[in-house]
C-alpha cells in the first residue's frame, strides 16, 4: 500500500475575472455572471488565470491586470465518507476558499501550503469548491508604514507587505504577467490505515560511511507492532511510541558503509538511495515510499574573504545559470519540457542553477530532478530588494513557516547546497546610503539561519546575494554580482582585474534567438531594432535611458569592428549574425577567465537561463525553450574537460586544461597557427596528464618550435598569423575532444566567396542524424539552423582543413528536412538535406 490515497483535482475547474472587492457568494456566482453576460472559462489546476486565458486563446500580453480585478476558481465535487484532507499547495496571492457558501480557508502568503481537515468538520457529500483570489491593488491601496528605503525593482513599494512573487511586477524585464491563480496542487486526501504527518530526514557523511536520521510523526487506525526502513539493501529497526490519538513517534538511525556519495555530475556520479518505511500492525503490513536522498558533504571555505565551495572536500567551481520558470504564465513544469530544460542545463557544463529570489520556489519535480542529473541548486528564499516589516508579527510568523515549509519538503535533497536570505536587500539598502546596521535585518541574520541549522544542517546558508565586503557589492569578497563585462561596458580584462571570488549573478546581455523565433514572433511592418514591438522583448533597469541591446552593440562594436546602428539600418542579416555571436564570445571568454589555472574565483552563474518573452532577452535559451547561440559558447567553456587560452600580453598565450572529472585525464595538447585563416606556419604537439579534479597551465613556447609572437604583443611588423587554435586528445584517439581559438588581430575576418565549407547528413539508427562538415580554410561561427532538430554543437570555430561530426536530435516538434550551414566570415550558406 502507499503512504496515502493523493487525489490531484485537476479537472472540471472554472475560472472568471470580477470587479475587485464583489462581495459575492459562491452560491450567487452563476446568477451575477448571467446577468452581466459574462462567461467562464475552462481552468487547469494547478495554473493561473492568464495560462487559462492562453489555453482559450484570449490571452495577449499587457492586455488584463490580474492585480486589479478578483479572480474566481470553482469546481463541484463529490466527497466520499473517507475524505480526509484537502491540501492547498501555493494559491496565488491573497485567497479564501469556500466549501459551498462557507468559508473554509484563508491564505495570505502564495509560499505557504495549506491543509484543511476535512474529517474534523464533517465535510462529505456533494458541494461546491470555490476560490476567491483577492484583487491585490486593492490590498495594495491600505495604508502600513512606509519603508526606509525605496526600490527602483517595483512600482509600489508596498509590495513588501504582500508575500507574492515578483513576476510581472517589475517593469523593466519581467512582462506585465502576475501570477494569479491556484499554481500549486489542489490535492484530496483520503483516509488510510497509516499516514505520515510529519518527517524529518537528515542524510550526512561519517568518514565513507552514509548515515541516516530520521524523525517521522505518523497517524496509524491500529496500534503499530512493528517498524523498520529500508534503504540500499539494508534492512533497519526502527523504534516507536505512542503519542496518544492514534499518533506515534517514529525514530531511526541508518548506516551504510562505503556508501556511494553523491556528486555534481561534472566530478562524479550523482548516487541516490530510496528510502522505503515499512509499518506493521494487527491487520497488516503498510510499505511508504519516503522518497530518496543522497549522501555528500557540503563546506564553504570562506577565509579571507574567499567563498570556495567544496563538495566531499573536493573543490568545486560551481557554474551555471540563474534559473527562470519554464512557463512563466503558468508558473508550471510540464515532466517532459522540465527534463528537458534540465539536461540542456547539464549537457551544457552548468553544475548548479540558482533559484532567484524574484521568482518562485520551484517544484518538487525540479529540485529531484536536479538530484538525479547531478545539479547543485543556490536557493534564495523569496526576498528581493525591498525593506520587509520583519517586526511586524504577523509577518514574521507567515515568513517563517514559509521558508520552515520549503526546507522541509526538500530536506532530503542532496541538490541544494546554499540557501540564501534574499536577492539584493543588503546591496540595495547600501546603495541607497542607509547606515550599515540598517542592511540586514534579524531575520536574515538569525530566524533564517536557525531554521536552516535545525531542518537542513547539511547546507550552507548564506544572508543575501551579494554580501561579504566592507560593501555588500564589492567584487573581491563573498560573493557578488558581477556585470562588469556588461551592463557597465568595461573592457574584458576587468574580469581579472575585479578578483571576483563567486559570482552568483554575472554576465547579463540581450541575447539574439535564432530566425525561427524572430520570424514566428515579429508580425508585418515590425523589425528587429527600434521598433516597440520588438523593444518589448529587451529587457532594461527600470529607470533607465538604456537597455541591453545597447550594451550588446558596444561589445559588438569592439569586438568586430563594426558601427552595430549602421549595420543594423544595411544589412540585418550580417547584424543579426554578429549580435548572435558577440554575447557568447564575451561570456565565454569571461567565464574561461575565472575558470583558468591561478584565477581566484570559484564560481559564477549567468543571467539567466531562459527568456521570460519571446525575443533577446536575458537568456540563453529563448521563449520557446531552444537553445541560443551564448549557450553554445558557454557550453564549450563550461565543459568538465576543456582546453582554452588567455591572453597574457608579453609573456604570450597560456594554454589552460581543466579536467573537473573523477578520472585523471591523459591525453595530448596541440597548437597551430594559422596565417590568412589557411597556411600553417607555427605547430607543436606535447603529451600531458591532469588529475582528477585539478588544471594546469602550459605556456605556449613549450609547445611551439621557436619564438612567436602569438599574442601580437610585440608588434614587430605585421602579425605572423590571425588564427591560434589549441586542441585537446585523448591518449590513443584522433578526435579532438575540446579545442579553442584565438585571434591576435581581432574576429573581424572578411567575408570570402570560398572557404572550401563542405556540409552533408546522414540518418542514425535511433533516428536522429549526423552533420559531416569540412573546410579548407578556417570557418569562423559556423551555425547551423534546421528547424525542428538540436545540434549537439553550434557557432563552432573549425580549423583549417578539418573535419567535425555534429549530431542533429530531433526535438519532437515540427521537423524540416532542410535546412543550413552558415560560416561567419563566408559570404553564402550552404543548404543541407536530411535524409528521410
Amino acid at each position: 500500500m502507499s503512504i496515502q490515497t493523493r487525489i490531484p483535482l485537476t479537472e472540471n475547474w472554472q475560472a472568471i475575472q470580477l470587479a475587485s472587492d464583489s462581495q459575492v457568494l459562491p452560491s450567487a456566482l452563476s446568477s451575477v455572471l448571467q446577468a452581466a453576460g459574462l462567461a467562464c472559462l475552462p481552468a487547469q489546476v494547478p495554473g493561473t488565470i492568464a495560462a487559462a486565458l492562453r489555453a482559450a486563446g484570449q490571452f495577449e500580453y499587457g492586455k488584463d491586470n490580474f492585480d486589479a480585478v478578483d479572480v474566481w476558481y470553482f469546481c463541484d465535487l463529490d466527497l466520499p465518507e473517507h475524505a480526509a484532507w484537502l491540501h492547498f499547495e501555493g494559491l496565488a496571492s491573497h485567497a479564501e476558499v469556500y466549501w459551498n457558501d462557507s468559508l473554509i480557508l484563508r491564505s495570505d502568503n502564495m509560499f505557504i501550503a495549506h491543509s484543511f481537515d476535512l474529517a474534523a468538520h464533517t465535510l462529505s457529500g456533494k458541494g461546491r469548491l470555490s476560490i476567491r483570489f483577492l484583487a491585490l491593488n486593492t490590498l495594495l491601496a491600505q495604508r502600513r508604514p512606509r519603508p526606509r528605503w525605496k526600490t527602483r525593482l517595483v512600482e509600489q513599494q508596498q509590495l513588501r507587505w504582500l508575500r507574492t512573487s515578483l513576476l510581472g511586477r517589475m517593469p523593466g524585464w519581467s512582462p506585465p504577467v502576475a501570477p494569479v491563480g491556484p499554481y500549486r496542487p489542489v490535492v484530496l486526501e483520503l483516509q488510510t490505515a497509516v499516514q505520515v504527518i510529519d518527517q524529518q530526514l537528515t542524510s550526512k557523511l561519517d568518514g565513507e560511511d552514509g548515515v541516516l536520521e530520521l524523525e517521522l510523526t505518523v497517524h496509524s487506525l491500529q496500534a503499530i507492532s512493528a517498524c523498520f526502513i529500508q534503504i540500499a539493501g539494508q534492512t533497519e529497526a526502527l523504534k516507536w511510541q505512542s503519542l496518544g490519538e492514534n499518533r506515534y513517534r517514529i525514530l531511526g538511525l541508518c548506516r551504510i558503509p562505503a556508501v556511494k556519495k553523491w556528486w555534481p555530475h561534472t566530478h562524479g556520479d550523482a548516487a541516490l538511495y530510496a528510502l522505503e518505511l515499512h509499518v506493521q500492525t494487527a491487520s497488516h503490513i503498510q510499505t511508504i515510499a519516503l522518497g530518496h536522498t543522497g549522501f555528500r558533504q557540503i563546506r564553504v571555505d570562506q577565509r579571507d574573504g574567499d567563498f570556495h565551495l567544496h563538495v566531499n572536500d573536493v573543490s568545486v567551481f560551481c557554474r551555471g545559470a540563474c534559473w527562470t520558470p519554464a512557463d512563466t504564465i503558468s508558473l508550471q513544469n510540464e515532466a517532459t519540457e522540465l527534463r528537458q530544460m534540465l539536461s540542456l542545463a547539464r549537457d551544457a557544463g552548468m553544475n548548479m542553477l540558482r533559484v532567484v529570489g524574484t521568482m518562485v520556489y520551484e517544484t518538487a519535480e525540479f529540485y529531484q530532478l536536479c538530484d538525479e542529473l547531478g545539479i547543485l541548486v543556490w536557493q534564495d528564499c523569496m526576498f528581493a530588494n525591498m525593506d520587509y516589516p520583519v517586526n511586524d508579527a504577523q509577518f514574521a510568523a507567515s515568513i517563517s513557516l514559509e521558508v520552515q515549509q520549503f526546507l522541509q519538503r526538500t530536506q532530503a535533497s542532496p541538490c541544494i547546497a546554499v540557501v540564501c536570505g534574499n536577492s539584493e536587500v543588503e546591496q540595495q539598502a547600501a546603495m541607497l546610503g542607509q547606515p550599515a546596521e540598517l542592511w540586514r535585518n534579524d531575520f536574515f541574520a538569525q530566524t533564517l539561519p536557525n531554521l536552516c541549522q535545525q531542518i537542513r544542517p547539511d547546507v550552507q546558508y548564506w544572508p543575501s546575494s551579494p554580501s561579504g565586503g566592507v560593501m555588500p557589492f564589492q567584487l573581491d569578497s563573498g560573493v557578488a554580482h558581477y556585470f562588469g563585462v556588461g551592463a557597465y561596458l568595461r573592457p574584458l580584462e576587468d574580469a581579472r582585474r575585479s578578483g571576483v571570488r563567486f559570482t552568483s549573478e554575472c554576465l547579463g546581455f540581450s541575447n539574439m534567438p535564432d530566425d525561427d523565433l524572430l520570424d514566428g514572433m515579429l508580425k508585418n511592418g515590425e523589425a528587429v531594432g527600434s521598433h516597440p514591438a520588438w523593444k518589448l522583448g529587451i529587457p532594461r533597469d527600470n529607470g533607465t535611458s538604456w537597455d541591453f541591446e545597447d550594451v550588446r552593440d558596444h561589445y559588438m562594436a569592439g569586438l568586430y569592428k563594426v558601427n552595430p546602428a549602421g549595420l543594423r539600418y544595411a544589412d540585418q542579416q550580417r547584424y543579426l549574425a554578429l549580435a548572435r555571436t558577440t554575447t557568447g564570445e564575451v561570456m565565454a571568454r569571461t567565464i574561461e577567465e575565472w575558470r583558468r589555472a591561478g584565477s581566484g574565483c570559484h564560481g559564477a552563474l549567468i543571467w539567466f537561463w531562459r527568456d521570460l518573452r519571446p525575443g533577446a532577452g536575458w537568456g540563453i535559451i529563448d521563449a520557446h525553450g531552444k537553445p541560443k547561440a551564448a549557450y553554445y559558447y558557454l557550453k564549450r567553456a563550461m565543459a568538465a574537460l576543456t582546453v582554452f587560452m588567455t591572453d597574457e600580453g608579453l609573456n604570450g598565450l597560456a594554454l589552460h586544461v581543466v579536467n573537473d572529472m573523477a578520472q585523471a585525464f591523459d591525453g595530448e595538447l596541440e597548437l597551430a597557427l594559422y596565417r590568412h585563416a589557411a597556411s600553417r606556419v607555427a605547430h607543436g604537439r606535447i603529451s600531458l596528464q591532469v588529475a582528477a579534479h585539478a588544471a594546469i597551465r602550459v605556456q605556449d613556447y613549450a609547445l611551439l618550435p621557436h619564438f612567436m609572437d602569438t599574442t601580437y604583443a610585440y608588434r614587430f611588423g605585421p602579425a605572423g598569423h590571425d588564427v591560434a587554435v589549441a586542441q585537446l586528445y585523448r591518449t590513443g584517439e584522433a578526435q579532438v575532444c575540446a579545442s579553442d581559438f584565438h585571434f591576435p588581430a581581432g574576429h573581424q575576418f572578411a567575408q570570402v566567396s570560398d572557404l572550401g565549407l563542405q556540409a552533408h547528413c546522414s540518418l542514425m539508427d535511433d533516428g536522429n542524424a549526423i552533420l559531416h562538415l569540412s573546410t579548407q580554410k578556417m570557418a569562423q561561427a559556423v551555425a547551423i539552423q534546421i528547424p525542428g532538430w538540436l545540434p549537439d554543437d553550434n557557432y563552432f570555430h573549425l580549423a583549417p582543413a578539418s573535419e567535425k561530426q555534429v549530431i542533429l536530435r530531433a526535438t519532437g516538434g515540427k521537423q524540416i528536412q532542410t535546412g543550413q550551414v552558415q560560416a561567419l566570415n563566408a559570404q553564402g550558406t550552404i543548404r543541407i538535406q536530411i535524409p528521410q
